[in-house]
């Protein structure tokens, strides 16, 4: 279990273990979703350029959030897609984190808050500080969450 405070100066726990996120239902998700070897990410409107997620809907899992997110956000068809973590933000935002096979890209995601789909040539490793991405990648859970996403056999080509 990892513990840190956010660049919001909320506390932050992340886990990968499992006997943990088997056992704590999250209202929201976060996916790391891979496409030919390169990481899919989103830029918001506002925020920047940020990983797909956001909010479980009313009767939802997060299984199907995630699936439903990723596709909204940056157009994206799952092939398949693996729950590899969780996080809780000021102890009580509950965060699944999930590892995804892109299937096929949609030419534009369809989302209100999305700007565009943005691939890069290599996965941005650093990216705390750095104006182009949302805040809310400046924490510590992107760099370890990209660690082991990009072991998992999805982040593969």
């Amino acid at each position: 279990m990892y513990s840190f405070v956010d660049n919001f100066g909320l506390p932050v726990t992340l886990t990968f273990d499992p006997a943990v996120y088997r056992n704590r239902r999250a209202l929201h998700v976060l996916v790391f979703p891979f496409w030919q070897g390169r990481l899919v990410f989103t830029r918001h409107r506002t925020r920047g350029i940020e990983l797909p997620g956001g909010k479980v809907e009313p009767g939802e899992s997060s299984l199907a959030a995630a699936i439903r997110e990723t596709y909204e956000e940056t157009g994206a068809t799952l092939e398949a897609i693996e729950r590899i973590g969780q996080y809780t933000v000021n102890h009580n935002l509950v965060k699944d984190i999930y590892v995804a096979r892109v299937l096929d890209l949609e030419t534009e995601p369809p989302g209100a808050d999305v700007a565009e789909r943005v691939l890069f040539e290599h996965i941005p490793l650093q990216v705390r500080n750095d104006p182009r991405f949302s805040r809310y990648l400046y924490d510590d859970v992107y760099p370890l969450a990209l660690e082991r996403a990009r072991r998992h056999p999805f982040a593969t080509t």
